[in-house]
């Protein structure tokens, strides 16, 4: 009978196996990093809003005493609305920021995978002999 062929790299299909999940955590932490560089950009976007609601409220402002014309309401309600947004957006960027900074903490600190135990290729024993018949 022929034996089975022996693999001479039993170890090959794990070494592609942890390549792959190497490869998958760069992958994961490049987004990761995406984000939170996409949630800094953002946080300067509102920053920038904030201070033009700022300069259109200064020269609402400017605009009473050129016109004679007392804007105290819109003022109001422009200040109101800033004052929202701004606390609003705060803790709406100090949650995603926490989530961010969890998603990354779980993904840089995960454990290795444990190595797979190779499965030992199954031994073909031969039949017992037969004894021989005696004779009466």
């Amino acid at each position: 009978m022929a034996e089975p062929p022996i693999d001479p790299f039993p170890y090959e299909s794990l070494e592609r196996l942890e390549t792959t999940i190497a490869r998958l955590r760069y992958i994961i932490i490049a987004v990761v990093i995406v984000m939170i560089a996409g949630f800094a950009f953002l946080g300067v976007q509102v920053g920038r809003v904030n201070g033009h609601i700022d300069q259109i409220v200064a020269k609402v402002d400017g605009l009473d005493a050129a016109l004679g014309v007392k804007f105290e309401a819109v003022n109001a309600k422009f200040d109101a609305i800033s004052q929202r947004l701004a606390v609003e957006l705060k803790t709406i960027g100090g949650e995603i920021a926490a989530q961010a900074r969890a998603i990354a903490k779980n993904v840089v600190a995960a454990p290795p995978p444990a190595p797979a135990q190779p499965v030992p290729a199954p031994v073909q024993s031969k039949p017992a002999p037969v004894p021989p018949k005696s004779r009466p």
